[in-house]
């Protein structure tokens, strides 16, 4: 257990494994209690192997907790908005959260981009006209690989960014898809912001979970394949990544940063939403292109609605 707890390379792409090192603090609580159990056990209390042994569960437990210590809780998004910031916003929704639920949250956080996996094409639509009844209006877009909200990637942008349109499909099972700024001489009206401020390109992503032995193959090749969409020119990569910094998947992340790691927050967990951050898993992610944006507030929000995920919100603000 100790050497799964410490997660080499080679173990966090396996079954189990990969399970263990999402959740660092339920980890370390168990190898606390682990060496307590020892400690409590007269014969093993006066044995030198049996000290040694609570010794090293309690370092492992030292080394959980010192990972998430140094990539923080320090979630905050109040820094005051300039002209050229970009908010991001990303929740897997679970294919329950409404249109009455979903345009609340995008208006308090004034945001200019929102991936939302397991996200119906019509609740999409329904939240886009609650959006622009409230002088908020937004480019709709939406994949559906399969009759199941869990396989329905949805996309919301800004008008004020000027016209987006989808320009490819990313080949994985559960919906994702690139979206892109029409050229300046092709579209037929742009907001100032965006004339001002280079608009970025949006991966809205939602690679397979690795819920079994038989989908780990399939769960390194889509978060991987996610990853290397950071190809530079300003991307900006947001959902359900289905992983964390310690997998294999996001450990090479190109030009990118993860949001919440430059914030000082990244140890916020975002699922089971029934957790509490501190103790759920860090599994939604935002990306950014580090040589084009400065992230300057990211934080994971409270339960909204029936989803098991967390929501996530990134401040940019261009270099």
């Amino acid at each position: 257990m100790l050497a799964l707890a410490l997660a080499p390379p080679a173990i966090a792409g396996r079954a189990v494994g990969a399970h263990l090192v999402a959740f660092r603090v339920p980890v370390a609580l168990g190898l606390l209690a682990a060496s307590a159990a020892v400690l409590l056990v007269r014969r093993a209390r006066r044995s030198p192997a049996g000290a040694a042994s609570a010794a090293v569960l309690v370092l492992g437990a030292a080394a959980q907790l010192g990972v998430l210590g140094a990539r923080g809780w320090d979630g905050d998004v109040t820094a005051e908005r300039r002209d050229g910031d970009l908010v991001v916003l990303a929740f897997n929704t679970l294919g329950v959260v409404t249109s009455d639920e979903l345009a609340p949250l995008v208006l308090q956080h004034g945001a200019d981009v929102v991936v939302l996996p397991e996200t119906e094409p019509a609740t999409a639509r329904a939240t886009a006209a609650v959006l622009e009844d409230a002088g908020r209006p937004v480019w709709v877009f939406s994949r559906r690989t399969e009759d199941d909200p869990v396989a329905s990637t949805a996309l919301l942008v800004s008008t004020d960014l000027g016209r987006y349109e989808v320009t490819s499909q990313l080949p994985t099972m559960l919906g994702g898809f690139r979206a892109a700024p029409v050229p300046p001489d092709a579209a037929s009206a742009r907001g100032a912001r965006a004339a001002a401020v280079p608009p970025p390109r949006v991966v809205a992503a939602h690679p397979t979970a690795p819920f079994s032995v038989a989908a780990m193959d399939d769960w390194l090749r889509e978060s991987r394949l996610v990853a290397g969409t950071c190809d530079g020119g300003g991307v900006v990569v947001a959902g359900d990544l289905n992983a964390t910094l310690d997998h294999p998947g996001l450990r090479d992340l190109g030009t990118c940063v993860d949001a919440a790691e430059a914030a000082g927050a990244a140890a916020l967990g975002t699922w089971p939403a029934a957790l509490p951050s501190w103790l759920s898993a860090p599994i939604d992610h935002v990306l950014v292109d580090a040589e084009v944006w400065a992230v300057v507030g990211f934080d994971v929000l409270g339960a909204v609605g029936g989803s098991d995920h967390r929501p996530v919100v990134a401040h940019l603000r261009p270099r």
